[in-house]
């Protein structure tokens, strides 16, 4: 998968397209993808995605942009899974949300070379939303494009959304998201080097630093970690750390069991597979030592580690 940037444009080669958020990477979302990768291969055409960073919303309406389900990272590394060919990242921005449905179509197929978009029902572009599938499809018939609409997925006939996903996250639901996802709940990111605490109360961990605004609800998970092509039993925190300075956020992951050899700086993964309990304040660190070896116990038990 190659990663366009703006001094990449326009590509050479004729892409089957769809564009969208996708920061939930839901089961709708996989089903787009595979449709074009499918449809790709078969016209002999590359597959294309368009994404946004930052959501567009944090331009357009700021007080109202919804909370981040995933990074832009992880985004990217689901995309390599579904052996996307290119992707292209829009630095949004107010100039490119003031281009008109027209200018927008013309962008995706004489820069990007779309000649199929392929995206959900209830897409909207162009300056202040103004362009949907009609207005596409009309817009398209100038500029060699064919559209395709692909109905809502649904899970006991309720539509899959992000938004669906983000107020599951709110309450610390990542059991239940990962039906809507279709995998366990992730977030990909550089090992940050921490005030070293947990390792001096017998319990390391491997810091990364979340995404801004996650919607995951803060507390204690149990899940995974994920690096150098192994997968790791481990006691996840997400937050402020309150026992010990209450200050900034991070995601904590001690692996149950092992001790293993990791350096600052490498990608990990960290997949949360269930909630444990709520973020608290302890008064000393031996409650909080003592409250350590619970998590692991349930967290062990949710796991099924022996």
């Amino acid at each position: 998968m190659k990663v366009i940037k703006e001094k990449d444009l326009p590509i050479n080669e004729e892409t089957v397209c769809t564009i969208g958020n996708f920061d939930g990477f839901h089961k709708g979302h996989t089903y787009i993808l595979k449709l074009v990768k499918e449809t790709a291969d078969k016209e002999g055409k590359k597959s294309l995605v368009i994404t946004f960073e930052p959501h567009p919303k944090k331009i357009l309406n700021p007080q109202n942009a919804p909370c981040r389900i995933t990074s832009l990272e992880t985004k990217l590394d689901l995309l390599k899974d579904q052996k996307i060919d290119y992707v292209y990242v829009i630095n949004f921005d107010k100039n490119f949300a003031e281009k008109s449905p027209e200018e927008f179509i013309r962008f995706l197929t004489c820069e990007l070379k779309c000649r199929k978009l392929i995206v959900g029902h209830d897409w909207k572009f162009g300056y202040k939303g103004k362009g949907d599938i009609n207005t596409a499809k009309e817009i398209g018939k100038n500029y060699n494009l064919e559209v395709e609409v692909v109905p809502p997925v649904k899970i006991d006939n309720e539509r899959i959304s992000s938004t669906r996903i983000r107020e599951l996250l709110k309450r610390g639901d990542v059991l239940q998201i990962s039906k809507l996802l279709g995998r366990t709940y992730c977030i990909k990111g550089k090992i940050h080097k921490g005030n070293q605490i947990g390792k001096k109360i017998g319990f390391p961990t491997i810091n990364i630093k979340p995404p801004e605004d996650l919607c995951l609800k803060k507390g204690v998970y149990s899940g995974y970690v994920s690096f150098n092509g192994e997968i790791y039993p481990a006691v996840i925190n997400y937050g402020t750390r309150p026992t010990v300075d209450g200050k900034d956020l991070f995601i904590e992951a001690h692996i149950i069991g092992k001790s293993v050899d990791i350096s600052e700086k490498q990608q990990i993964k960290i997949f949360f597979k269930d909630f444990i309990r709520e973020e608290k304040k302890f008064s000393d660190i031996n409650q909080l030592k003592n409250q350590i070896k619970s998590d692991i116990t349930k967290a062990m038990k949710v796991l099924e580690v022996k």
